[in-house]
């Protein structure tokens, strides 16, 4: 029983000991965040905050220049011609590659589902279109190359569930 009295003692010692210790140290510890004021505005305690927009009383005030504003080098858009390509894949080790030379031309590649397809797209011409899918295949190689004035391209080419290949046109 002595031993018992004594350990129960010694234990609410440490806990209260730890308890003062961490009560104290939190005091002294800087929050994570910045502390905002807190009242109304209409307090005369508390002072106006100042905008960061605002001008200063005597700072001069500043109008818009005038002249022409040529836009950054890094941030025009290169010129396309009005060329537009564009790629959907879903899949692993796909290669697509489109290649357009003229003006005004489309091409649209999908690989959903694929793997290890390669696909090619060149188009040498004025508007031409061409829209190409490729679904559930495997390791296929397709070419389209468009010569100015050839009529627009739209395929599909899938892996049917009884493992036909479907190619439509």
């Amino acid at each position: 029983m002595r031993l018992a009295l004594r350990f129960s003692a010694a234990r609410a010692g440490f806990c209260s000991l730890a308890s003062l210790a961490l009560t104290c140290s939190s005091a002294f510890a800087d929050g994570a965040f910045i502390p905002q004021a807190v009242g109304s505005l209409k307090d005369p305690g508390i002072a106006m905050p100042v905008l960061p927009n605002a001008p200063a009383a005597n700072a001069p005030t500043w109008a818009p220049r005038g002249g022409s504003t040529r836009a950054l080098p890094e941030l025009a858009t290169p010129p396309s011609g009005g060329n537009f390509a564009s790629t959907l894949e879903i899949g692993s080790y796909n290669k697509v590659f489109q290649g357009q030379a003229g003006a005004g031309n489309v091409s649209n590649v999908a690989v959903i589902k694929g793997y290890a397809n390669s696909v090619g797209v060149l188009q040498a011409g004025h508007n031409l279109r061409s829209n190409l899918a490729l679904v559930n295949t495997q390791g296929l190689a397709v070419g389209v190359i468009q010569p100015n004035g050839s009529a627009p391209v739209n395929m599909l080419i899938a892996r049917l569930p009884n493992g036909a290949l479907l190619i439509k046109r």
